[in-house]
């Protein structure tokens, strides 16, 4: 059972635009009004509310939100409620707030009254209570308050019991272009209100935060100017000044830019009028989901990372230390977060499947980059064109990170990635003698082991870019893996789509209780439904490669393929495989399958012949071919004579087997990244470098180049974030560090710039691409939330 969340933040947001009684004009605004209001308060960097709204409902609806939103409220909670409707005095001038089922003239029963939500106020518990009305006659709320304003010390949340009228009790609240009649644009006040909390104009003081005094202020102020015959009125009851209603969003251009940054978002707005907002209430729920999930995950980021707790599902707490244990346990408090915090989850196992390493810069670059486009939006800029000019700026980095990066030419080196990626030495040192052994175009895997410790083999085998044609044959759902141990292999070049034909292989690897594992040219309709059955519901160990390729190159890694397994290429030539028999099959000591690729391990073919195929390959190499033939030469000699590394791994429980596996399998994508796209200096330099390189590229206009500088002020974010968790002041240093060369880092554990390289603080260039091209994806998913 889960437990509520702690004491803080509640807003209720009433909206009654539809009602039943044809006297009560109809109302666009509060619909409108609402949804924009709560985006501003549910967002974690304004105003950080949970946010109930409701919409044209009853008058008894309301009445029990109302009643929810009070009641068992904590001594220190801060509630607001808000309405958005119709006011009705009566002839007595007693106000009451317009339901969708109200009779303008049965107020008193379908309606409700001032008593009732004053009465509620009055007996809930919580610290301050602010009450915010947007209709006509609001005013008459407050008559017989008196304001009676106490002292508080500086920077105490404040107490008290406060309303802020659109309008005093004989006056009427104006939509934005008529009295009280359907619009296309919300109210005036709420306008303004919007204004003061989203913009941070309400912080009067300076003090980064909105009093709601402060706010009073500026909403009577702004509404004044635009229509001097309605006039915002405040009335508190014991009220102290400190009640904050809000913070006010952090400039968009990023602190403490290194030289020759363009100045971030804020120099690209420069001059530009106020526009609406395009922030919306849904994107508020993302952000504020997200950042539950990201301030976990930033805590355990660099060498002196923190170690955090985490409640699961279940209420249990876990002392995690990486972001994939993390976003694996977390569960939020509120169901509504669920959805951010899935973000983040996506963002930290999608870059750990790709290159191993990086999760937690992309989710420190994805947090900065959320803000950034947070801000731009508050700010009125079109999503569409943020996204346009995010590609162009994430596009721009990752031409610089090629630019910057160096190749791994040393087994040194490929210690260095693999150990970062794994954070052991021993799997660092065992990763980088797999890979030295079966060069760059080897196969490294991981398998469990009945033995204590480590073990490193090397074995023949191979790996094509293809993989399985469905999830439904997947063994490993963690890794997304479909692994055969001992499997027959079965090569058909043709298409595969009725059963009859296969059933005998079927059969047979029914009766033997061994798996088959197909290759064929196509696998689809009756073929693939039964392997898929098979698996399924008769425990058959299958699994189907599709190889699309032109023939010339399919034939060639069909050919491979058989001389590795000992299997025979079942030809349409030859009868195809109505005709085949059982002796066409071949067999592997495994086979591994991912969405991507396909990895055979010791094949049970003869192993001089595949020799002989190798030098058979040279000689045509050396001989004077076309391009594109020595390029399919050079593929096929790397896949026959790479060969195959396999790690064993054997611990005491299951538990840290899986631990132990992971670690290695990081080090091993980490280490294959480093070597196809190079190392760059760690630590955040090669992002703070790059940042200073291309600030002031602003190859787009308008709103495209606030999207281009989203990407590049997010540049400094891992830097800060390694400082903040070393103890350091996160400002400081950036400029000096770009001044000092693209090859220095700072070493936030000795306090001293080194040489990245000289100090193995390298990070590889695979990894930053992916974490910057991901936190950028996410982003743009994030801003087309509608």
């Amino acid at each position: 059972m889960r437990i509520s969340p702690p004491a803080g933040r509640y807003a209720l947001l009433i909206a009654v635009g539809e009602y039943d009684d044809p006297s009560l004009n109809q109302l666009r605004a509060p619909e409108q009004d609402v949804e924009r209001l709560a985006a501003v308060l549910e967002d974690p960097a304004v105003g950080n509310f949970t946010v109930r709204t409701q919409q044209d409902a009853a008058d008894h609806e309301v009445r029990r939100e109302i009643e929810d939103l009070l009641t068992d409220r904590a001594d220190d909670d801060l509630v607001l409620l808000y309405f958005s409707c119709h006011g009705i005095v009566d002839p007595f001038h007693r106000l009451y707030f317009a339901a969708a089922n109200t009779v303008r003239t049965r107020p008193a029963s379908t309606a409700i009254s001032r008593s009732f939500v004053n009465e509620q106020l009055e007996a809930c518990r919580a610290a301050a209570k602010v009450l915010v009305l947007d209709c006509c006659f609001a005013g008459a709320f407050a008559e017989g308050f008196k304001g009676a304003p106490q002292g508080a010390l500086e920077g105490q949340v404040g107490r008290g019991y406060v309303v802020i009228s659109a309008c005093d009790s004989y006056e009427y609240a104006f939509e934005s272009d008529g009295l009280v009649e359907s619009a296309p644009r919300g109210s005036i006040f709420t306008d303004v209100l919007l204004e003061g909390l989203a913009t941070g104009g309400a912080d009067l003081d300076g003090d980064g935060r909105v009093g709601v005094d402060e706010l009073f202020r500026y909403v009577h102020d702004g509404v004044v100017r635009r229509r001097p015959d309605q006039k915002p009125k405040w009335s508190a009851y014991n009220a102290e000044p400190h009640i904050y209603l809000a913070t006010v969003p952090a400039p968009a251009g990023r602190p403490g830019a290194p030289d020759g940054d363009g100045g971030g978002i804020a120099k690209a707005a420069t001059g530009a009028a106020p526009r609406r907002t395009n922030y919306n209430r849904h994107q508020a729920i993302v952000a504020r989901g997200f950042r539950a999930g990201a301030d976990l995950v930033r805590r355990t980021f660099g060498p002196l990372g923190r170690r955090v707790l985490v409640e699961d599902a279940a209420g249990a707490y876990h002392e995690l230390g990486d972001a994939a244990s993390v976003v694996r346990q977390f569960t939020a408090y509120d169901t509504r977060d669920a959805i951010g915090a899935n973000y983040v989850r996506e963002l930290v196992e999608g870059v750990r499947h790709r290159v191993g390493d990086g999760a937690t810069t992309t989710v420190v670059l994805a947090q900065a980059m959320m803000d950034g486009a947070s801000a731009a939006l508050r700010a009125g800029a079109n999503p569409v064109a943020l996204c346009r000019g995010i590609e162009s700026g994430a596009q721009a980095v990752l031409t610089e990170l090629a630019d910057l990066a160096v190749p791994v030419e040393t087994k040194e080196q490929l210690r260095m990635v693999a150990t970062i990626a794994s954070g052991d030495e021993v799997v660092g040192d065992l990763v980088a003698t797999a890979m030295e052994r079966v060069g760059k175009d080897g196969v490294v895997i991981v398998e469990e082991s009945n033995l204590f410790g480590l073990e490193l083999e090397l074995t023949t085998g191979m790996r094509v870019p293809a993989g399985h044609v469905s999830p439904y044959f997947v063994t490993d759902p963690e890794g997304a893996e479909a692994m055969l141990d001992d499997p027959s292999i079965l090569i058909v070049d043709q298409r595969l789509a009725a059963v009859p034909e296969l059933r005998p292989f079927l059969d047979l690897a029914g009766r033997e209780g061994r798996p088959l594992a197909i290759f064929a040219r196509d696998v689809r309709d009756a073929a693939l439904t039964a392997l898929i059955v098979g698996k399924m519901e008769q425990d058959l160990g299958t699994v189907a490669v599709r190889l699309p390729w032109p023939d010339e190159e399919r034939c060639g890694v069909m050919a491979d393929l058989a001389l590795l397994t000992g299997a025979t290429v079942v030809l349409d030539a030859d009868g195809g495989l109505a005709a085949a028999t059982v002796q066409v099959l071949g067999g592997a000591r495994k086979v591994i399958t991912t969405r991507r690729d396909t990895t055979v391990v010791d094949g049970a073919g003869d192993a001089d012949l595949n020799r002989r195929r190798i030098q058979g390959l040279r000689a045509e190499l050396d001989q004077h071919v076309g391009d594109e033939e020595r390029g399919m030469l050079r593929e096929r000699l790397s896949r026959l004579s790479g060969g195959v590394a396999v790690i064993r791994v054997g611990e005491s429980t299951e538990g840290q087997l899986k631990k132990r596996r992971r670690q290695i399998d990081d080090a091993v994508r980490n280490a294959k990244a480093a070597v196809e796209w190079g190392l760059v200096p760690g630590g955040g330099a090669a992002l703070l470098t790059i940042a200073d390189r291309i600030g002031a590229r602003l190859s787009r206009s308008g709103d495209e180049a606030l999207g281009y500088a989203v990407v590049i002020d997010a540049l400094v974010a891992p830097y800060e974030e390694l400082m903040r968790n070393a103890g350091r002041d996160p400002l400081a240093g950036p400029t000096d560090l770009c001044r000092r060369g693209p090859e220095v880092t700072f070493d936030v554990v000795s306090g001293a710039y080194v040489t990245a390289l000289d100090a193995g603080i390298v990070d590889a260039a695979a990894t930053l691409r992916q974490a910057v091209t991901a936190a950028a994806g996410m982003v743009c998913r994030y801003l087309m939330i509608g």
